[in-house]
């Protein structure tokens, strides 16, 4: 992550993932149709999103929620997503995410549905997450802001009831100072603080699919810059362009996994 950190920066994105960043991201994409056209070539469907999961990974993922749960979902940025798993799963859903821009569009569509779906703003670092006694919580693409991983999942663990589960989706790359090994399941640096935790759990791979993502956000950021130009909209062209072309790398390369973790609560762990 830092080296996409420094490739962002290097690309004129140095406050590229902050706050300030994702509010003036989320207003714009909201009204833009290039970005429509965009999200719907790259990830199957236009739901703006700002992520890396494409349809068929948010359809396997509705598939694992069931009607009823209650769930927490950490990082929902604007929301579309989450309102898409509500819609397929009837779940009861809290949404949390850090820009209030995003949030403020999330609570705005979706208040007519409020009885069973919620949105909130908070620090996923220095907020106390809300509530308790989840039986899922979900973190797509978003454990990677909050610190190290280990204090991380001992923090969303506490907050499951007995018998929860999280389900994180998260890509490892392999950079020249890791060992071969880091690609593959069992021996991720996520595995390695789920293993380190003792925490039980399964892994779906979608590294097909992350790949392929990546290199159609390169394809489709650069086919689109003119459109995106023409509506004053270049900085939504610009944001895309700065993190893909370090990711068609790693894929071109084959440096690049991405896999669904889903994780059984450990109640040793919420006890100690």
């Amino acid at each position: 992550m830092n080296e996409l950190m420094n490739h962002t920066a290097d690309m004129g994105q140095a406050e590229m993932f902050s706050k300030a960043w994702y509010n003036e991201y989320f207003r714009r994409a909201a009204e833009s149709p290039a970005h429509a056209r965009f999200c719907e070539a790259v990830y199957g469907r236009d739901l703006c999103q700002h992520g890396m999961m494409d349809v068929e990974e948010m359809d396997f993922l509705a598939s694992l929620l069931k009607t009823g749960e209650k769930v927490l979902e950490i990082g929902c940025s604007n929301g579309h997503i989450t309102e898409h798993l509500h819609e397929k799963s009837a779940c009861n859903i809290l949404g949390l995410d850090y820009a209030d821009i995003a949030i403020a569009q999330a609570q705005a569509r979706t208040r007519d549905k409020a009885a069973t779906l919620n949105f909130r703003c908070a620090d996923l670092i220095q907020d106390e997450l809300p509530g308790d006694d989840y039986d899922v919580i979900l973190s797509i693409d978003s454990i990677y802001f909050m610190g190290d991983y280990n204090k991380t999942l001992a923090k969303l663990n506490a907050k499951l009831r007995p018998g929860g589960r999280m389900i994180i989706a998260a890509f490892q790359v392999k950079e020249d100072s890791d060992p071969d090994t880091i690609l593959l399941p069992g021996h991720t640096r996520m595995d390695e603080a789920l293993q380190a935790l003792s925490f039980r759990y399964v892994q779906h791979d979608f590294t097909q699919n992350i790949r392929n993502h990546w290199i159609k956000n390169y394809e489709f950021s650069r086919t689109l810059q003119s459109e995106f130009a023409a509506e004053g909209n270049a900085f939504l062209c610009e944001a895309r362009m700065a993190e893909n072309g370090w990711f068609k790398d790693h894929a071109e390369r084959g440096t690049l996994v991405r896999f669904m973790y889903v994780i059984d609560h450990n109640a040793d762990l919420a006890q100690g």
